[in-house]
């Protein structure tokens, strides 16, 4: 009935793959579980090499590294139930129920999202401090908030979607760089006239990256939003999704982007400082994007 698709980079995923083969056994329903390394370390391959003997489980490695929207497409081609659930490696369930919620939700859409939930207590690194703020106030959100965000609002780490939907229209793989291309993937099924079904049944996101590499993260997806943007969706309804493309575009009919770009390389070290501090600002973090953004739109990329 579901094929679980995990792609994996770079991380342990045995923890995650322990509870997939413990939940497994509980279900009367067909489950395939697919986890596919994406050309990952070789010390990583070496430590998740040992699920595969896990009962139900199987693992895959790739001869190269395809990317964060060709390794899921590949995933969905592979797999050989009717129902694909995408889930992030870097994660971990949140309880015993997990699978049986998705199985119960079946048949009442074609694509339904069960949101992304956090550890309550903060990290003890407080290098690691902004990523895990970010998500627990702007990703972690209950179902009715998530439909009210947004009206192709998708997640890639946690969702369930009907197999022959996928494969007709999957993620774009000319979208090379990070972030955003489960947006995408959600604005393409929005035109299909496929709308998300969010369900309260959230995945722990347990890889919280240094503050220093989530902002050099963050300016990556900024420059491919600004990219899908410019380049792949000129779609007014693409933009009116983004809070940052519709602040963009009004800097835009104000004329100034430009002042707003300068003003960021001013206070661009400042904005740094707070962010990769022991006390960042969630409000820096959004003044801190849409500074980057009016600099990526002036033409001027980041260095680092």
């Amino acid at each position: 009935m579901i094929s679980v698709c995990v792609p994996v980079f770079n991380v342990d995923v045995r923890p995650l793959a322990r509870q997939l083969e413990v939940q497994i056994r509980d279900l009367e329903m067909r489950v395939e579980v697919l986890f596919f390394d994406d050309y990952s370390e070789e010390s990583f391959r070496i430590i998740n090499r040992q699920i595969s003997e896990f009962d139900g489980i199987t693992y895959v490695e790739m001869d190269f590294n395809r990317g964060r929207a060709a390794i899921r497409n590949q995933l969905g081609k592979l797999a050989s139930q009717p129902w694909l659930l995408f889930l992030d490696g870097d994660s971990v369930l949140p309880g015993s129920g997990f699978l049986k919620k998705y199985m119960d939700a079946i048949g009442g859409a074609q694509v339904i999202c069960g949101g992304t939930m956090y550890d309550p207590e903060p990290p003890h690194d407080k290098s690691r401090l902004l990523r895990w703020m970010y998500g627990t106030q702007r990703e972690q959100l209950p179902a009715a908030k998530r439909i009210s965000n947004n009206k192709f609002a998708l997640t890639a780490n946690n969702f369930l979607i009907n197999r022959e939907l996928f494969l007709s229209t999957g993620f774009r793989e000319t979208i090379h760089k990070y972030g955003h291309e489960d947006t995408v993937l959600g604005y393409d099924l929005f035109l299909k006239g496929c709308m998300v079904r969010h369900i309260d049944n959230p995945l722990i996101h347990t890889g919280l990256e240094s503050s220093l590499e989530y902002l050099r993260k963050t300016r990556t997806a900024l420059e491919n939003l600004l990219f899908i943007r410019e380049n792949l969706i000129g779609d007014p309804v693409f933009v009116q999704s983004s809070g940052l493309l519709c602040r963009l575009k009004r800097l835009d009919s104000l004329k100034l982007t430009g002042l707003t770009a300068w003003f960021f390389s001013i206070f661009e070290q400042y904005l740094s400082g707070n962010l990769t501090g022991s006390h960042p600002s969630i409000l820096v973090f959004d003044v801190y994007r849409l500074g980057y953004l009016c600099r990526c739109r002036t033409g001027k990329r980041h260095g680092a």
